[in-house]
């Protein structure tokens, strides 16, 4: 082989080695351009999901917040309730007494 046939064929190798790198890099950059859409789509997904959470995280709050006044109300309400039957129940004990002839306990 002839130097000059030697330096054609070095020549045709480093111009496909050229375009092979080239196009490696430009399919790279494809590729990292698609990753880092990709990762802006994530951090939006991200932070979609972390508002969502702080509202149902709020709206729980609320509506715990509401429960526990209604639980307290019926609480209350449950122990006047309580406190009304327990005055009948000795107001009928004291008749039913009082008829069958006992004598009411002082």
């Amino acid at each position: 082989m002839t130097p000059e046939e030697r330096l054609n064929r070095i020549e045709n190798a480093l111009d496909r080695h050229i375009e092979f790198v080239g196009r490696s890099l430009q399919e790279q950059n494809q590729l990292i351009d698609k990753n880092t859409a990709g990762i802006r789509d994530l951090i939006v997904v991200g932070r979609t999901c972390l508002d969502s959470i702080k509202a149902m995280r709020e709206t729980h709050q609320k509506d715990y917040e509401q429960w526990s006044a209604k639980m307290n109300e019926l609480r209350e309400a449950q122990a006047a309730t309580e406190e009304k039957l327990n005055i009948l129940i000795n107001t009928v004990d004291r008749i039913i007494r009082h008829r069958n002839g006992n004598k009411e306990p002082s």
